[in-house]
């Protein structure tokens, strides 16, 4: 009599099937339509969205017959059925997971010859690469502004809570700084940071509104979120902040991405300048972020530390000259409106494209919030693009993460001095801000030595010109939300951590 064989094989095939598909439902993404794609690229990707589905279809048809061949005693098919089966599990598993996690090493032989290289002693890990620089050359030591600046750039609330509106005060003093600008102004953020910061030291701070775009998106959210900018502006705030999310994250409740130039913000635009309020607007991410992860992009280092800011690896995110072309198309529509591109407009490794923004939109400036790394090490270029636009550039630092109170780390005064070093010197190989802590290249930079009168400009009279005075805003507001007399919040305040 012929022995049973055990039904493990129908077993494991079960439970193949069931890893199969947890796999691909964790890992497994769902890409987005892209404008063009042909009806055969939607179908395809219309397919693949039901992937796991489709696997579970499949596994479930394998149990199936072996159950069957199991029944009809055929022993030898069983045996074949379940290696084969497991082949194609193991298979369907490593693709998808080096689909989802391109730049991963289990199973890419490169990486593997890179690890034992490491091993032998040949070769280091990029992130253990910081070396200690031979050259000696002379470094002329800042420790004020030439003249009192205006920190246009400043995220108080991504400060550590050890630094008190006191210390930051005390290192804004020792650096020469007179006025910090706080872009962090959400309904209830706006508040608090009015409340500890700019009531205490009410000359040293200027607040900025942040309007909420994914309700702007909505049918009603648009007219909302326009008297959040007039209420904020009631309250003191002198210009709208937009984060880098427009663009690349903000999503309607559908899931599709709201654009810069989508025309239900024109009214958030529109009121703007009507107030006479600039807006400060981060568009895109730096060019590398938008390239493919591997050994020839310049910022691997950084990425590799902070997935989410490879932006261009998500399949429904615009191109970064798509969304260049959006930001241009809002300048277009509202030149009585004064924007304000965030970090040179995200164009700092592309300074002839910078240029030629500021001459064909007159309402346009750039700050320099987090760009020294680039600038620097082009000093030639950067200067003349300085001196040439002296009445267009605004000095930022977008100051906030990475600070410390004190210690041999990047301390207020010192965060500000690294600023202040470039512009005004022309120093050799120094170390750009935040050096050691963001990983923006594994080089150092040069001072581009501005002359006293531009200096000036920069780091204040620019943006002296493009603030609304409190006469201004109450002028442009009369009449409106006289519920703010009497105290009454006119939006929660922000949930306390």
């Amino acid at each position: 009599m012929q022995r049973r064989p055990p039904k493990l094989f129908a077993i494991v095939i079960a439970v193949l099937a069931i890893l199969g598909v947890a796999l691909l439902l964790v890992l497994g993404h769902l890409p987005g339509s892209v404008p063009g794609e042909s009806l055969l690229e939607r179908i395809f990707k219309a397919l693949w969205k039901r992937r796991s589905l489709l696997f579970l279809m499949a596994a479930g048809f394998v149990v199936l017959l072996e159950l069957a061949l199991l029944y009809k005693r055929r022993f030898t098919l069983v045996k074949t059925v379940a290696v084969l089966s497991a082949i194609a599990a193991l298979v369907i598993g490593v693709i998808e997971f080096r689909t989802t996690y391109p730049h991963q090493a289990v199973f890419d032989p490169q990486h593997l010859g890179d690890a034992w290289e490491i091993l032998i002693g040949k070769d280091i890990r990029l992130g253990r690469f910081d070396p200690i620089p031979t050259l000696k050359v002379e470094h002329t030591k800042v420790v004020k502004a030439a003249f009192p600046a205006i920190d246009t750039h400043f995220h108080i609330l991504s400060l550590p809570p050890d630094i008190t509106p006191e210390r930051l005060v005390q290192g804004m003093d020792a650096a020469g700084i007179s006025k910090v600008v706080n872009l962090d102004g959400s309904p209830g953020d706006f508040q608090q940071i009015a409340h500890k910061f700019r009531d205490k030291y009410p000359d040293r701070f200027i607040l900025f509104v942040k309007p909420n775009f994914t309700e702007a998106a909505t049918p009603d959210g648009g007219a909302k979120q326009v008297a959040w900018v007039d209420i904020a502006a009631k309250l003191g705030a002198r210009g709208v902040k937009v984060n880098k999310s427009l663009g690349l994250s903000v999503r309607e409740a559908n899931g599709k991405l709201v654009m810069l130039d989508d025309p239900r913000l024109d009214p958030i635009w529109a009121e703007a300048g009507r107030l006479g309020m600039p807006v400060l607007i981060h568009t895109g991410e730096p060019d590398a972020f938008f390239e493919p992860i591997g050994p020839r992009n310049e910022r691997i280092g950084e990425i590799l530390e902070n997935p989410q800011f490879g932006s261009g690896l998500k399949e429904d995110v615009p191109t970064k000259q798509e969304l260049m072309a959006q930001r241009e198309r809002v300048l277009t529509r509202h030149p009585e409106t004064n924007f304000i591109g965030a970090h040179v407009g995200m164009n700092e490794d592309n300074l002839g494209y910078a240029s030629s923004l500021l001459d064909r939109f007159p309402n346009y400036y750039v700050d320099i919030a987090s760009v020294i790394h680039a600038l620097g090490r082009q000093p030639y270029t950067a200067r003349k693009f300085f001196l040439k636009y002296q009445d267009r550039i605004l000095f930022g630092t977008d100051g906030g993460f990475g600070l410390q109170k004190s210690g041999d780390g990047w301390t207020p005064e010192r965060y500000f001095r690294s600023y202040i070093e470039f512009l005004e010197t022309e120093n050799e190989y120094t170390e750009y801000p935040l050096f050691g802590v963001n990983k923006q290249g594994n080089w150092r930079v040069y001072g581009i030595g501005l002359p006293r009168d531009v200096l000036e400009k920069i780091y204040s009279k620019n943006l002296e010109k493009l603030l609304p005075t409190d006469e201004q805003i109450a002028q442009r507001l009369a009449g409106r939300f006289p519920s703010l007399e009497t105290g009454v919040p006119i939006f929660p305040p922000a949930p306390q951590p």
